[in-house]
């Protein structure tokens, strides 16, 4: 394609840095919104639908005119009808991946939708899915944590990439109102808990304005953050980025054990792996930022 890969144009290179203008709102408008209809016409518009897998900055490819097409269905799986989940060999790009594909191989439509919003909140907020160039912090910084703790904060406008507040969109009143929509709608989609992120086809209708976004859901925060505090078994968080107080392994057990096909004796295994290895980031995460993995699987 003519334009490269929206990677390209998000994090270019000190190469290609000099020929490669910042997007503008419209175009990253354009650009999700594209993503949105192309993944919705995967999931929906064939039969059998198909699972990408992959969703990721260099595998969405821009034309002459930047209209987003999303590209390399190398590791693309088809559903099956009447399945509510493919249970399948963990395959894609981690920090892009699904928690619940990424531990227990469960692949379903919203394991896209769980990619989708990684790459809503990179366009959005100019920042890689994992940032390893923080200033003020010497811990890599995961997009989703980072975007959901200034949300949840009342801090939304934060989020957004500063070269976008610097411009205007004459055909947009509430251009920032706009954009702190798309920021919501990524978060959703990513949201740590696959029964409360949106399908794409409501993704696209919220990020166009057809139905409100719904308020975004608690979720566990990241175990490394300075506002956590351990009681026995029991963790609790500030008021500022209130959730639920969960026991260990609830969250594992309530999302997982009623539909798991692994053996009891190795869901209690990935548990207990889980919760050995939080320190830095919340524990479905951790454990999978904690394996020594290539980048792509």
């Amino acid at each position: 394609m003519s334009n490269g890969n929206l990677d390209d144009h998000l994090f270019p290179s000190s190469v290609n840095q000099i020929q490669k203008q910042l997007l503008s709102w419209p175009q990253r408008k354009s650009i999700i919104l594209d993503v949105a209809r192309g993944l919705a016409y995967l999931h929906y518009g064939v039969k059998p639908g198909i699972y990408h897998r992959d969703i990721k900055g260099t595998n969405i490819l821009l034309d002459a005119d930047m209209r987003a097409r999303v590209a390399d269905f190398g590791l693309a799986k088809q559903s099956r009808e009447g399945q509510s989940h493919l249970t399948t060999r963990v395959a894609g790009t981690h920090w892009y991946l699904a928690p619940e594909y990424a531990l227990y191989g469960q692949l379903t439509e919203k394991s896209d939708v769980y990619s989708f919003g990684v790459v809503v909140l990179e366009i959005m907020c100019g920042r890689k899915a994992l940032d390893l160039s923080s200033s003020g912090s010497p811990r890599a910084l995961l997009i989703t944590d980072w975007a959901w703790s200034l949300v949840k904060a009342g801090k939304v406008e934060q989020a957004l990439d500063a070269s976008l507040l610097r411009g205007g969109d004459s055909s947009n009143s509430n251009p920032k109102g706009t954009m702190e929509r798309f920021v919501l709608v990524g978060i959703l989609c990513a949201h740590i808990m696959v029964a409360l992120r949106p399908t794409i086809l409501d993704a696209l209708k919220m990020l166009e304005g057809d139905i409100e976004v719904p308020q975004i859901p608690d979720r566990p925060v990241p175990l490394g953050h300075p506002s956590f505090q351990a009681d026995g078994n029991n963790f609790s968080i500030s008021p500022v980025l209130s959730g639920p107080k969960l026991q260990s392994g609830d969250m594992l057990r309530e999302n997982y054990n009623r539909s798991s096909k692994w053996p009891e004796t190795t869901r209690g295994s990935h548990i207990k792996t889980s919760l050995q290895n939080t320190s830095n980031h919340h524990f479905m995460t951790t454990t999978l930022l904690s394996r020594p993995m290539p980048d792509k699987i």
